[in-house]
């Protein structure tokens, strides 16, 4: 099995969050476990929303929209449409109609403690010109338990990998590729196990932490395993790979996106994030439309051997 194909599985699961989400770290836990891999379990509370309704019309007329907040409730008029690349801080508690100026679908870049829904690009001007405009968002919040699926050295790594599986959409690049990489990693070189910790996180992209609502898993195992990330060498989060050569960035502005822990300022200095083409992933980012078709297998073998001589 390539590591597309491994894509592929996951992404069979999508999008993982709920019930699939189980399913997803399912298929971890046994593709690790065929391989004779030394791992365990270490679970916690996941609470997320689920979209049971949204809706969006136009003078009269439906567009297509995709609920994108924490909470249910009407939105009324078009006072608040903005762009899904500003930060969600700024319109946290508004309730808006965003849009990815990048996006090639609809993307829900963003999710907010009121009110919203993501649409396309192409709608905006329709909304612009209308008279009248009226959404509605309901939401059901979900709590699962979910695992933090750990192989490798457990006590004393020299280095840790992150990679979550939890998803928004299909997921494809963000980030079963970071999954796919991982695993393919460790089947191809066990010897890495001895000094380092692969953690496969089950919930990173949403939760009702305010106001920063990703990241929450990455927190949670902070927080129970202090030491061991206090004493490594390196930190590696590898999300959203193969779609691009792999690059590897210090850049605390964008490992604060990546992987907002805690204790950011403490280690900053050992951490590095791997990533792909991020101008790339914009244009399909937290849509159905991250497929496995915008993976290329050399990117993706990329990716593993950056990984390999990061954990050197």
């Amino acid at each position: 099995m390539n590591i597309k194909q491994i894509v592929k599985k996951l992404v069979g699961f999508s999008p993982r969050q709920g019930k699939n989400l189980i399913l997803a770290s399912r298929f971890i836990i046994d593709f690790i476990s065929k391989n004779k891999i030394t791992h365990k379990l270490q679970y916690m509370k996941a609470k997320t929303p689920l979209t049971l309704k949204a809706e969006l019309f136009v003078d009269g007329k439906k567009i297509k929209c995709e609920g994108c907040s924490f909470v249910g409730g009407k939105i009324n008029g078009k006072e608040a449409i903005t762009s899904s690349q500003i930060s969600s801080r700024y319109l946290i508690d508004v309730s808006n109609i965003n849009f990815n100026p990048s996006g090639n679908a609809i993307c829900r870049n963003n999710f907010y403690f009121a009110p919203a829904v993501a649409i396309d690009k192409k709608d905006v001007s329709t909304i612009f010109k209308a008279k009248r405009v009226l959404g509605e968002v309901k939401i059901k919040v979900v709590s699962t338990r979910v695992p933090h699926i750990l192989a490798g050295n457990f006590k004393n790594p020299k280095n840790i990998v992150f990679a979550h599986y939890d998803s928004i959409g299909s997921g494809s690049i963000d980030n079963a590729s970071g999954v796919a990489v991982s695993l393919a990693t460790l089947v191809k070189y066990p010897e890495i196990l001895k000094q380092t910790l692969f953690v496969f996180d089950g919930n990173e992209e949403l939760s009702y932490d305010y106001p920063t609502y990703w990241g929450h898993g990455f927190r949670v195992f902070e927080k129970r395993n202090f030491r061991i990330m206090d004493e490594c060498k390196k930190i590696v989060p590898l999300d959203s790979v193969g779609n691009g050569k792999t690059f590897v960035s210090r850049d605390p502005k964008l490992i604060r996106l990546a992987f907002p822990i805690t204790n950011i300022e403490r280690w900053n200095k050992k951490i590095s994030t791997l990533c792909g083409d991020v101008e790339d992933l914009m244009t399909v980012y937290h849509s159905d439309a991250d497929k496995p078709s915008k993976l290329k297998e050399e990117y993706l073998q990329d990716a593993l051997r950056v990984l390999v001589m990061e954990l050197e």
